[in-house]
């Protein structure tokens, strides 16, 4: 069996270009790290963008693995040439707020091309799930990459179905079979609790 932990970034800042993270999303990152230094993950991804990267960085230190860069796990935001607004700082009146506060996930990004964002979501994970058979594989990206991948786990057709919290974790796990079932979404127990760790005698 291989897992997949599909974890979303920190909380970014907002108005600039490609953001890294803010204070809170740094914090974010450190207690998604201390919890699962403790799971035995086997390798690190991480989207190109900032945020991801920053989100990975303590898992990095305190795994003393380096996360590999991959091109596909991208958010569908990919014209970074633009400032980047979390969607909680989106002002309330503007219809991508209204949408979310709606439920309407998919009406946030209109004029996406659903088809190739599910496409490219789906090769992304395939790359990670075949070249770690056996492993389990962190894999920090975007509520987008996520939502879509799930959904096609799931057989969904609405690709945006829910909207992850910063640093939440969401599990899949292609067993043996080669079927790929879900194990868990959105995890956040990191950002209220403290792992048990057994006392070493």
């Amino acid at each position: 069996m291989t897992e997949l932990l599909l974890i979303r970034h920190g909380l970014p800042l907002g108005g600039v270009y490609d953001p890294g993270l803010s204070p809170e999303g740094t914090a974010q990152a450190e207690r998604l790290a201390a919890w699962l230094v403790h799971e035995d993950v086997d390798a690190l991804y991480t989207s190109p963008f900032q945020r991801a990267r920053e989100t990975v960085a303590p898992l990095e230190r305190l795994t003393g693995m380096s996360a590999t860069v991959l091109e596909d796990l991208r958010e569908w935001d990919t014209d970074v040439s633009h400032p980047y607004t979390p969607p909680e700082q989106i002002n309330a009146d503007d219809p991508r707020s209204v949408a979310l506060s709606e439920g309407r996930y998919e009406d946030f990004v209109p004029d996406l091309d659903w088809d190739a964002f599910r496409e490219r979501a789906a090769r992304a994970m395939d790359t990670i799930l075949d070249a770690h058979p056996g492993g389990r594989v962190a894999v920090v990206c975007h509520g987008g990459i996520t939502n879509t991948y799930l959904a096609t786990v799931l057989g969904l057709s609405r690709m945006f179905w829910f909207h992850p919290g910063y640093t939440s974790v969401s599990r899949v796990r292609r067993l043996p079979g080669g079927r790929i079932v879900l194990h868990s979404v959105n995890e956040t127990a990191h950002m209220v609790a403290e792992r048990a760790v057994d006392a070493v005698v």
